[in-house]
């Protein structure tokens, strides 16, 4: 029991571990989950998600052994395929210089896209943004 609980896990970190970023899309709005994403980049990929009309989708952005790739959930063919360009033009170098966001909320800290949305959408309200 112990023994699979422990592979679980360990499974999940090692995933996270070839993560360079995680984006949440809700109704053509998008948050950093985990990671770093230079700024041109994300406003490329917002245009994207606005543009398509997503409703609710996830991005990974994934290293591997000689390049990143994007693996998509949520999105038609044609979208992912139009995210996967627009992710194609910045390469690798600047995505690992990419500046650490400074104004993380709890969710995003934790890397829980719910919490992260609720407490965005929280100080939205506020009218913290």
């Amino acid at each position: 029991m112990w023994l699979i609980l422990v592979l679980i896990v360990g499974a999940l970190l090692a995933q996270r571990l070839n993560e360079l970023f995680v984006l949440s899309i809700c109704h053509g709005r998008v948050l950093v989950v985990r990671g770093r994403i230079p700024p041109a980049l994300l406003e490329a990929l917002a245009d994207v998600a606005q543009s398509s009309g997503i409703e609710q989708a996830t991005v990974r952005a994934v290293r591997g052994p000689w390049h990143a790739r994007l693996v998509i959930r949520g999105v038609d063919d044609g979208t992912a395929q139009r995210l996967r360009n627009v992710f194609g033009i910045h390469p690798i170098h600047e995505l690992r210089a990419a500046p650490q966001m400074s104004d993380w909320n709890l969710g995003q800290f934790l890397g829980w896209t719910w919490l992260a949305w609720f407490l965005l959408a929280a100080r939205a309200r506020r009218g913290s943004i």
